[in-house]
């Protein structure tokens, strides 16, 4: 029987507490991964990050949460310093870290505009930055072992159709794209693989706030060819897929998760 099997490896997760992150940290532990994930100090994420811990913990998996927003290298770096350092290093990178809200152009300003760049986009640049010592080591294999490191960003849908709620969100998520474009030139030959993660109407705590009844979740469902909203574990499935030896000869592309979404809205 074919399995999905990442025991040894040591994955990092970025904005991870909630929602499509926290799915994807599930998936990667059930998978036999060590991972470590960051969140944000507030009440709210710092109370999601210990439960997702003692989740998994109990279950008897690897797990180690840091505090870090995105956006903060000198965060970022000492959290990823001191992960790797307890994991014994790290080889999958998921830069996961991003947030929309609804703000059509006349009401966005230009410090929201920004902020949507540093979240969505600059925290990616900055994770996997802080990341590469560890990614180009584990690459680099050991004791006549062959390495394998992998990056796999999460990006949106909204890059195809423009949703997220505004210019903001699609245009900082489509300079993933091209920052996978610019790493291809510089990662596979070093033996990291670097992948693309587009989820789309995920049933999140966050989508739940801007659907807020079941009606207007429903409406939003219908809009998908399979009739229903997607889990964060099934975004994870995929990240893991892509990490593991079954999914070793892909690199270098952009993959939908959307229940045929985009597609049925652009025919």
């Amino acid at each position: 029987m074919l399995a999905i099997d990442l025991t040894g490896r040591r994955a990092f997760v970025t904005g991870a507490a909630r929602g499509i992150g926290a799915g994807i940290v599930r998936v990667l532990a059930e998978a036999g991964a060590s991972v470590a994930f960051t969140h944000l100090g507030s009440e709210r994420g710092s109370q999601a990050a210990a439960d997702l811990v003692a989740e998994l913990s109990a279950a008897g998996r690897a797990i180690r949460r840091f505090e870090a927003p995105g956006e903060d290298l000198p965060a970022m770096q000492a959290a990823m310093a001191t992960a790797a350092g307890q994991m014994g290093g790290l080889d999958i990178l998921v830069p996961n870290v991003g947030m929309n809200w609804v703000a059509p152009l006349p009401d966005l300003e230009l410090d929201a505009w920004q902020r949507a760049l540093d979240i969505n986009l600059t925290s990616a640049y900055i994770a996997i930055k802080c990341a590469y010592p560890w990614l180009e080591g584990a690459a680099c294999g050991s004791e006549g072992q062959p390495g394998r490191a992998d990056v796999v960003i999460i990006g949106s849908s909204g890059i195809y159709d423009g949703g997220g709620g505004g210019i903001h969100y699609s245009s900082a998520k489509a300079g993933l794209e091209g920052m996978v474009h610019g790493l291809m030139r510089e990662f596979p030959r070093r033996n990291i693989r670097v992948n693309m993660v587009h989820p789309c109407v995920v049933d999140t705590d966050l989508l739940r706030e801007r659907y807020d009844t079941d009606g207007k979740r429903a409406e939003l469902a219908a809009q998908v060819p399979l009739g229903r909203l997607a889990r964060p574990e099934e975004i994870g499935s995929l990240v893991a897929y892509l990490c593991s030896d079954l999914g070793g000869f892909i690199c270098g592309q952009s993959l939908l998760v959307d229940g045929g979404r985009t597609q049925w809205k652009q025919s």
